[in-house]
């Protein structure tokens, strides 16, 4: 084949050619220059990052006609040869294909021999880690006292299988994924050199997908120009890769920021049935949620991180986003990423992220909702204090407290220029006719389920738990619960009718029977008693010497004021 791949052509031939791991490459050439070769090197790190290549770049250096020197020549017969991988005395072995022991004890018999052709006989071992225990075992004494004119070259991706005892023999170099922009520019390189038009975001693309691997990046690049011909866009990279287009991935987010399960859903299987695969679907929503995020937080890092989502449209997008939300969303993601590998069915898994991600941003409009009337309350509840207030110093002597306390229990009051205006009439919890249908039994029934409502009310929604776990029942009629409340705001926020719905929900659950929630302050349900006690009647007899401090039972007013306080705490004063 006349035609050779990217990666093989531009394949790094100086260590001044290799990109991107100028700590490997500038301690090389020191040692080079200052003669402090060792006897054996492990080049450890991701794939695609230069291991092979420095190896080859050092097996040149130190047998170079024109040298040693810190760099080879790349002229001379032994440079050329060792290029083209004809050299005897620089054998490159594959640790996956021979990785026996009997290999090993082959080369180890083959060492003592001095090279034929140069100075030094090199070995190069690549993948290593794929060695058995025998092997290593075997290796070993070589490797600790090799002779003077062998050198060891060791690579793998995964060092730490390698034994410690051959690690500790060794000068250790490792390998870093390459820089984003450094592969950026690479690539730039390469299509300048071969007058190929492309955008700068086709680069990116193409980067990103690499993940630090610059052969990966070259395969790649390769790839898209064979589908692209002598033009390099953006949409022809994402269409090689596999991944999302930028339109779609819009789309998608859109339906999902705007609770569109169904819309998000039916993208969804429009992009499989286009052939693309969930994990990149997944993995393409984490990198824009991710990219997103970015734009939101620090916008002065979009040219160093080199953003694929950060055109106009993803933009907009995210001014429409909170930080908190693309955060949920991001860890949403990555939780199911993770589980991915341990599921069989990958698109049911992904519909599930689509679901609980169009849930995430339903249940944050609502929480957004109630911190926005909570602020309104508050504002409220301060004016209507100052009204209670007022009217509790004018209130008639001998009324029940009930007329001064309308305007607290009505949240539907306004209040304007410190008058309360109210259209609707006190509540019928607080009138006397209602007063005498509670009930002692009842109560005690619901004090003894009241945990269990709890509960039951945390599974349904924990928010609304922790209002209500505030309240406590002080009175009850066989429909009707009356909760007394300490805080306003715990009380002004269950009056809400859907979560007022949901407590008489779970109310009329767990009782067995419909139930209706009624609320108090605490301090009002105090002062009620009070009144009423106040209210019952001293009894009068004919007889001075009935004069006593007991109850009398025959009054009805005494009976109710026994089923609602106990008769512990009903007394009658003359």
């Amino acid at each position: 084949m006349s035609y050779q791949a990217l990666y093989r052509v531009w394949r790094p031939q100086r260590f001044e050619d290799i990109v991107g791991q100028e700590h490997v490459t500038q301690t090389l050439k020191n040692a080079l220059k200052e003669g402090h070769l060792s006897h054996a090197y492990l080049f450890n790190g991701p794939r695609g990052t230069g291991k092979t290549s420095a190896a080859k770049i050092l097996a040149k250096a130190v047998n170079c006609l024109q040298g040693p020197s810190s760099e080879p020549c790349n002229q001379c017969e032994a440079c050329r040869r060792i290029t083209e991988g004809s050299l005897m005395d620089v054998i490159e072995i594959d640790a996956a294909s021979n990785r026996g022991v009997d290999e090993i004890r082959d080369l180890r018999d083959k060492v003592k021999y001095a090279p034929t052709e140069v100075r030094y006989k090199v070995y190069i071992i690549d993948e290593v880690h794929m060695l058995t225990t025998e092997a290593f075992n075997a290796l070993l004494k070589t490797l600790e006292e090799p002779p003077k004119h062998v050198l060891f070259i060791l690579a793998t991706t995964e060092p730490h299988k390698l034994p410690a005892t051959i690690i500790s023999r060794c000068q250790r170099f490792t390998f870093r994924r390459i820089p984003f922009l450094k592969i950026v520019h690479h690539l730039q390189n390469i299509c300048e050199a071969k007058q190929v038009s492309f955008t700068e975001q086709a680069l990116f693309a193409i980067a990103r997908a690499a993940d630090g691997g610059m052969r990966d990046a070259l395969s790649l690049l390769d790839q898209a120009l064979a589908f692209g011909g002598d033009v390099l866009e953006e949409e022809t990279v994402l269409s090689v890769t596999g991944s999302v287009s930028k339109s779609a991935m819009v789309a998608l987010l859109q339906s999902i920021a705007s609770e569109q399960t169904s819309a998000a859903l039916q993208q969804l299987d429009e992009l499989i049935v286009q052939g693309v695969e969930p994990e990149k679907i997944i993995q393409d929503l984490t990198h824009a949620c991710r990219d997103l995020l970015l734009v939101k937080t620090a916008p002065q890092l979009e040219q160093s991180q080199g953003l694929v989502h950060d055109d106009e449209a993803h933009h907009q997008l995210s001014k429409q986003l909170s930080v908190q939300q693309l955060s949920e969303m991001l860890d949403i993601l990555i939780h199911y990423q993770q589980q991915m590998k341990f599921v069989a069915n990958h698109r049911i898994l992904l519909e599930v992220v689509i679901v609980r991600l169009c849930q995430a941003f339903a249940d944050f409009r609502l929480t957004k909702k109630d911190a926005e009337v909570i602020k309104r309350l508050e504002e409220r509840i301060e004016q209507l204090e100052q009204t209670i207030e007022q009217l509790q110093k004018g209130s008639q002597q001998g009324k029940t407290f009930s007329q001064a306390t309308t305007v607290s229990s009505d949240s539907n009051n306004s209040v304007s220029k410190g008058k309360v205006e109210s259209s609707q009439p006190s509540s019928p919890l607080l009138h006397g006719e209602f007063i005498k249908k509670f009930s002692k039994e009842q109560l005690t029934r619901v004090k003894n389920v009241w945990g269990e409502i709890l509960r039951q009310v945390k599974k349904e929604r924990v928010t609304v738990h922790a209002w209500l776990i505030d309240g406590e029942p002080v009175a009850a009629t066989d429909n009707m619960i009356l909760v007394a409340f300490r805080t306003k705001i715990h009380r002004q926020t269950i009056e809400k009718p859907e979560l007022k719905a949901l407590v008489e929900k779970v109310m009329t659950r767990v009782l067995g029977s419909s139930y209706r929630l009624q609320t108090i302050m605490t301090h009002e349900w105090q002062h009620l008693q009070n009144n009423l006690t106040e209210q019952i009647p001293s009894p009068q007899t004919a007889s001075s010497e009935k004069k006593t401090n007991h109850i009398q039972s025959e009054d009805d007013i005494v009976k109710r004021a026994i089923d609602l306080f106990g008769k512990e705490l009903v007394e009658i004063l003359e």
